[in-house]
């Protein structure tokens, strides 16, 4: 079984914006980037492997589950973290990641317990209790992944983590991304920007 399979994906905006148009697709576990300039039909592709949007037409399935019908049972299995800054600034990260876990299904001791972990996994350990207002934006985005790995997914589906962050700490998201992998035996799907020299 594959990880992703797409047959003939198209995704066609009101007002004639294609974001998708015949899309026919294999994905493995491992971790994969999808790579392409703003407006490529990258966050289009990751809402609609969510269950979050519905294709125009053709097909997708995500562990063999059909993201047009399956969709919760999709996200159960999956964790997303988001392209836009979502963090509610007065609280810690700690308790935000305690109360995604929550959200997830966790008991409360379990949550707890595996908030820390990721914390710790994304180097966060330290700051946990400060609230995330007064983090940098790569502070933010280790909250954001910390979050969709909390429930112990067995797929990250991750829109821009890289964004907003200067060469320095794409390069160390990036690493901690290849760590988050290989460390958690997770499969990793990314979005990323196409940068190009000016």
């Amino acid at each position: 079984m594959s990880l992703v399979a797409l047959e003939g994906l198209t995704m066609r905006y009101p007002g004639g914006v294609t974001a998708l148009d015949g899309l026919t697709l294999t994905i493995e576990p491992g971790i994969v980037g999808l790579v392409g300039a703003n407006g490529a039909g990258k966050s289009t592709l990751i809402k609609i492997l969510l269950g979050l949007l519905d294709p125009t037409s053709g097909s997708a399935r995500v562990f063999d589950l059909d993201v047009t019908k399956q969709g919760m049972a999709i996200r159960q299995l999956v964790g997303y973290m988001p392209e836009h800054d979502c963090l509610p600034p007065d609280i810690s990260a700690s308790d935000f990641v305690n109360h995604m876990a929550r959200m997830s299904g966790l008991p409360r001791g379990s949550a707890r317990e595996r908030s820390a972990e990721v914390l710790r996994h994304v180097g966060l350990f330290e700051e946990r209790y400060r609230p995330m207002g007064g983090y940098s934006t790569g502070m933010k985005q280790r909250v954001k992944l910390a979050q969709a790995l909390v429930h112990d997914p067995r797929l990250l589906l991750l829109d821009e983590p890289t964004n907003g962050l200067d060469p320095a700490g794409r390069d160390d998201m990036l690493d901690l991304i290849e760590r988050t992998g290989n460390d958690f035996g997770i499969a990793i799907i990314m979005a990323c920007l196409l940068y190009t020299s000016p």
